[in-house]
């Protein structure tokens, strides 16, 4: 995987983290400009694909990025071998243009040696924003976004219960058991700095997840917070777990 230089971003940024189809992590390319191509050749895409012995992706503009306004949309370049998007669990082919989410995957064919199983390059798309202009729970209120300030969250250990407490109301959030050892990590560094919203590195937070386990990466523990970005959406609180740019998540919890 290679990247060629582009201008310097306007309006928000964002980031792709780029897997060969072995899931070694290859680079972290930042968004800029307006639009970004992705191909196999390094002349003439921004995000280079490689090695690419199969052939598979398209030699320029397999896929694009293009942005419009706050947010990047992908469009597929009329590829042969498709685009394909994973969300959550599903992985579906891009038709039109799809304006892309945090934590989105786009799955790229890299390898068809086992037809049974064929294996992706994947990017996955980070939603960054300036680390201080984000935390919306340290800025001023303004008219109805007083649930933004309100929320935070509330995780009990002993009886691994995941609360968030929206306006004085407490509402059970279920998650799966990688979530569980997500969560607990952070509420656990908030605690130790008396509440506050610690950093916590991509490092630390897949050694809690995972431990010692090998051929775990950032792909997946983007995917592990987009999940509980999901959770925490139909109550307006997606934001209660920031993303750092290039550096890690910090998680809002409640203080005493």
């Amino acid at each position: 995987m290679e990247s060629r230089s582009a201008p310097r971003p306007r309006g928000r940024p964002g980031e792709i983290v780029v897997s060969d189809p072995t899931g070694a992590e290859l680079g972290t390319i930042p968004l800029a400009g307006e639009r970004v191509t992705i191909g196999r050749l390094p002349e003439v895409n921004e995000i280079a694909l490689r090695p690419d012995p199969e052939r598979l992706v398209t030699r320029e503009a397999h896929c694009t990025l293009e942005r419009e306004g706050a947010h990047w949309v992908l469009v597929d370049g009329g590829s042969l071998n498709g685009t394909f998007l994973r969300r959550g669990s599903g992985l579906e082919r891009v038709s039109g243009r799809t304006v892309l989410q945090d934590g989105d995957v786009i799955c790229v064919l890299g390898s068809i040696v086992d037809a049974n199983a064929p294996r992706y390059f994947e990017l996955s798309f980070n939603a960054t924003g300036d680390s201080q202009a984000t935390r919306a729970v340290l800025a001023p209120p303004l008219e109805g976004t007083a649930s933004l300030v309100a929320a935070c969250v509330e995780y009990g250990s002993d009886e691994a219960r995941l609360f968030l407490v929206l306006a004085g109301e407490r509402h059970e959030v279920e998650i799966r058991a990688q979530a569980h050892r997500l969560v607990r990590y952070m509420a656990e560094r908030n605690a130790d700095a008396g509440g506050l919203p610690v950093l916590c590195t991509h490092d630390e937070l897949m050694h809690a997840v995972w431990g010692d386990e090998p051929m775990h990466t950032r792909i997946e523990l983007a995917r592990l917070v987009w999940e509980l970005r999901r959770k925490l959406e139909p109550f307006g609180a997606r934001h209660v777990i920031e993303s750092e740019r290039r550096l890690g998540y910090r998680m809002l919890t409640c203080r005493g």
